[in-house]
């Protein structure tokens, strides 16, 4: 194909380009519906044309240019449907975090669905770009297309300005500090009881326990207690128990998997994935509807009567509050679990770590002070969690956000209004920061920028991290500024909550000395191999 050729290699310029890329594009439309709508059936040439008009097109659209005037910001080109979202940039985002920053440099462009997003992936870039995080837009159903709007786009962690400002004061009341710190004795009780449940059906009683799978529904069942009451009836359980897979599986396979769903186009289809979502959607009003009706009854303080309130007031939409509890229970329930999972990889592996930990535990309970510990983040166990955390980071690049006003990066004007995402492995990792163990498991490192002791490690000597302020742009986990993570005190409790029940009670270890696997069917970074876990003998009964 000469003409596309010439598109391929610049030939074509000045007005000529736009008007020929836009009856290009139109020309394709019906080769990219074909792949759109049977997967796999044009040949792979084709593609790459389609591929080659609509990066030059959106090259052409949003120019982002250094302020010399003529360097074009690093990109990488746009693939037919997806670009390089969601498959490429969270499941494969681990191994295309290095070789994306290899191939463009240390800040660079990749394509959304037809969205651009530029990567930032140095320390020095974060604070010109959040030092006002307070004014910033998330996108639209983050950058993830029409199914996912469908799914969470008006849900507290994806909308911005005042809408946000509405639905987070009413939503985030039972996750605030002091509400999660009231609630030591709950999420304890849910972990004990968690434990009991896994040696009564899972694979505890022969020493063996999945990080990821065996503790997926702790953290699902204390959200759900958050929002809906302790008193939340059996079958209304069971019901939501239920849904999970549904919820789970239409997620990855409409919203990460892309392509049609991807198009607003597609609504109008009488498709499978538009049919599953109707009856998704109409399953979770439904059951929230009942779970509002039995709270009213049986528990009338619960947060969710407050939340429904705020609905019946004119405060919030009903459709923000239904995409802000899936947002909590279903989409946070991958979050939460590979955030906890990779915790117990880490102290298996080390065992000195666990002991150490073990030891305040155990300290912390004889003195009659364990929720006090629980609830501390200046020990140990908290820099174990921050360790985890910065090596498995829950995903490979963060939640795109626009600033309001143009920034400057390397030289490179970035306009308002273009998405920022974060690359969490060369922040977390990569970075000289970390240097030169930067992928070693040393939870000391974090001790002085939590205010503990770092008991004789020379982190003088091995480029540890000495304040809190050193630490706020060399590290993500929850993001930055005020629009961080509602979740983050609860998730924080049920990870200690549940390692500290841990140390007391088990010794975790590795059973082979293999790569360890993730899985590949989680948009979240989670381990998918078994860990030994044995009941401690002077612990049994106890």
């Amino acid at each position: 194909m000469p003409v596309l050729a010439l598109v391929s290699q610049g030939a074509l310029s000045g007005v000529l380009l736009p008007t020929f890329l836009i009856l290009s594009i139109a020309s394709f439309v019906l080769f990219g519906l074909v792949e759109l709508v049977w997967p796999g059936h044009l040949p792979e040439s084709v593609k790459e044309q389609v591929s080659i008009i609509i990066n030059k097109y959106l090259d052409w659209k949003y120019p982002i240019l250094h302020k010399d005037g003529r360097t074009k910001l690093p990109s990488c080109p746009y693939v037919w449907p997806n670009g390089q979202g969601d498959i490429a940039k969270f499941l494969d985002g681990l191994e295309n975090s290095s070789s994306w920053e290899k191939q463009n440099g240390a800040v660079y462009r990749i394509w959304s669905g037809m969205k651009p997003e530029v990567v930032l992936t140095q320390p020095r870039m974060l604070q010109p770009v959040f030092k006002d995080s307070d004014k910033h837009s998330k996108a639209p159903a983050n950058n993830s297309g029409w199914y996912m709007g469908q799914l969470l786009g008006q849900c507290v962690g994806l909308i911005s300005g005042q809408n946000w400002r509405a639905l987070r004061a009413v939503t985030e009341v039972p996750f605030g500090h002091r509400a999660i710190s009231l609630r030591v004795g709950d999420f304890q009780q849910h972990v004990a009881s968690h434990f009991a449940d896994l040696h009564r059906k899972g694979t505890m009683g022969q020493g063996r326990i999945h990080p990821a799978g065996d503790m997926k529904m702790l953290p699902f069942w204390v959200v759900a207690e958050i929002f809906y009451g302790r008193s939340l009836s059996a079958e209304l359980k069971d019901e939501l128990r239920h849904l999970a897979p549904v919820r789970e599986r239409i997620f990855h396979e409409h919203v990460i998997q892309g392509g049609l769903p991807r198009f607003s186009m597609s609504q109008y289809l009488p498709t499978r994935a538009n049919a599953e979502l109707r009856a998704y959607k109409q399953a979770w009003k439904e059951f929230n509807q009942r779970a509002v009706a039995f709270a009213c009854v049986s528990e009338p303080d619960a947060p969710i009567i407050q939340m429904q309130e705020a609905v019946a007031s004119g405060d919030i939409t009903e459709e923000q509050l239904l995409q802000t509890l899936d947002e909590s229970l279903y989409a946070n329930l991958d979050v939460t679990t590979g955030g906890l999972s990779w915790n117990l990889v880490f102290l298996a592996a080390h065992p000195e770590a666990q002991s150490r930990v073990r030891a305040e535990v155990l300290a912390a309970s004889r003195e009659g002070r364990l929720e006090g510990y629980l609830l501390d983040r200046t020990t140990y166990l908290s820099a174990c969690v921050l360790e985890s955390a910065r090596l498995r980071p829950l995903a490979a690049f963060s939640v795109p956000q626009a600033a309001p006003t143009d920034r400057e990066i390397d030289g490179y004007v970035i306009p308002a209004g273009t998405s920022f995402i974060v690359d969490a492995y060369a922040l977390n990792i990569r970075n000289e920061a970390w240097a030169p163990d930067n992928e070693a498991f040393r939870p000391e490192r974090f001790l002085a920028s939590l205010g503990g002791r770092d008991h004789g490690d020379r982190d003088g000597d091995r480029g540890g991290i000495k304040t809190a302020s050193e630490l706020r742009y060399l590290f993500w986990r929850f993001g930055f500024g005020p629009r961080q993570c509602m979740g983050k005190h609860a998730a924080d409790l049920i990870i200690r909550a549940t390692l500290a029940y841990l140390v007391q009670n088990y010794e975790l270890g590795l059973l082979s000395d293999d790569a360890w696997v993730r899985s590949r069917e989680c948009w979240i970074s989670h381990p998918d191999f078994q860990l030994r876990c044995v009941r401690r003998p002077d612990e049994v009964g106890s």
